[in-house]
């Protein structure tokens, strides 16, 4: 198996590949274009070459059959705030194989050379969104964050609306940069994208399915303050109480931006039975309806992550200021070889030194504990008492735990976007 970009002019066969992984109900013969993929989009793929394809050939993936792709993945060059500063991640999408290459570790081979890929580009995270946990979890990735949807009758958002003010507009994938202003006030928190203007045309104004509707609000003044991005799904009738306004996006400036776009949810009673908006967890709706038990909550388990590079993710995050420690890690990492080792991290002045440790003192020192629960802990998802009532990091003293959480206090993540 050789591992290789995917030219352009295998992008028929990548596509395949994607299609019967993910919608085989359309057939092999469906032609169908998907929306235009942004220009941060980066396929992969492992191609079988042993059916006469030369090692020197297959130094070069244009003189690859593009029939020879056995599985195929994808990432996107994100940037993503993690501890306070913008740091490259690898978004890893599109990963699938054809039936007759199942079951056969391709997959993980795939990962760990495109993970192999990103260290030597110097991207230190890499992220995604499972289709199955355990799968992932073997290959080093643990869970970042959740999310939630909030399901309510439009007629019970009254409450929480404003009277009112402004107005609503149409928007369109060229507003994208009053609108990447709305989104960087309000995703303002940890593994927050800072999106460019091909991802807010391919993956905001653009879907797969049906294309949403944005708009956006305007006050008095006619500055944009806040928008939001649905689509409504009908179910399985027409009629008004089985449709839904499916809600991905709800941004907004401040309090009383996020009021008038609930007053936009409101005014469509005539519509639909339901709104569904989906995002990070706001207990401030039950407080501002008047019936709070109207809203029906669901809780969803969401993206994962994983170090791809160990010295380097720790180096490059910030730590408090004020807080000095040295600490030293052995870390289990099953498919990136060159993370599993010990790990010696000093912190000063807000930044960290990494060194390898090589003494056996060093090493029984060291705090066990694999790839995804490090991630977690850099990330800030989990706190370090968190992971230890997890069973994922055991016998630390109360020292080592006293540092540890002054050096990696959570930061609360939240990654919006699905790729």
């Amino acid at each position: 198996m050789e591992y290789h970009a995917v030219p352009d002019d295998h992008e028929a066969a990548f596509d395949g590949v994607l299609r019967y992984a993910f919608s085989p109900e359309r057939g092999p013969d469906d032609d169908t274009e998907g929306p235009d993929r942004p220009s941060t989009f980066h396929p992969r793929a492992l191609y079988d070459t042993d059916d006469g394809v030369s090692a020197d050939r297959a130094a070069d993936a244009a003189e690859l059959d593009p029939e020879a792709i056995a599985v195929v993945c994808a990432y996107y060059a994100f940037s993503a705030r993690i501890r306070g500063d913008h740091r490259p991640v690898a978004g890893v999408s599109a990963v699938a194989s054809p039936p007759e290459y199942r079951r056969r570790g391709l997959v993980r081979d795939l990962l760990t050379d495109l993970h192999a890929e990103l260290r030597e580009e110097g991207v230190a995270f890499a992220a995604l969104w499972p289709f199955e946990f355990p799968f992932y979890q073997r290959l080093g990735y643990a869970r970042i964050n959740d999310y939630t949807r909030l399901t309510v009758d439009p007629d019970a958002l009254s409450g929480a609306c404003p009277p009112a003010a402004g107005s609503f507009e149409r928007l369109t994938a060229d507003d994208w940069a009053a609108v990447d202003a709305v989104h960087a006030a309000w995703a303002d928190g940890d593994f927050g994208l800072n999106r460019g203007e091909d991802w807010w045309r391919c993956r905001v104004f653009q879907s797969w399915g049906t294309d949403p509707y944005v708009y956006g609000w305007r006050d008095d003044d006619g500055d944009l303050r806040g928008y939001l991005v649905f689509t409504v799904d009908s179910g399985d009738d027409d009629g008004r109480d089985d449709k839904s306004m499916l809600v991905n996006e709800l941004a907004f400036c401040d309090r009383e931006a996020r009021g008038h776009l609930l007053r936009f949810c409101r005014n469509h009673d005539s519509q639909v039975g339901s709104v569904r908006i989906s995002g990070p967890a706001d207990a401030r709706l039950f407080d501002e309806l008047d019936d709070p038990r109207a809203v029906d909550t669901e809780v969803r388990a969401g993206p994962m992550a994983r170090i791809v590079d160990v010295p380097a993710a720790l180096s490059a995050v910030s730590y408090p200021e004020d807080v000095t420690g040295t600490v030293q890690f052995d870390v289990t990492d099953e498919t990136c070889p060159w993370n599993d080792r010990v790990v010696g991290l000093r912190v000063r002045d807000g930044e960290g030194t990494v060194t390898e440790a090589t003494s056996d003192d060093a090493e029984a020192s060291a705090v066990p504990l694999d790839i995804g629960t490090l991630t977690r802990l850099v990330v800030g998802s989990h706190s370090v008492d968190r992971l230890a009532d997890l069973g994922h990091v055991e016998g630390l003293d109360a020292e080592r735990r006293a540092t540890l959480a002054a050096l990696f206090p959570t930061t609360d993540p939240y990654l919006r976007e699905g790729f």
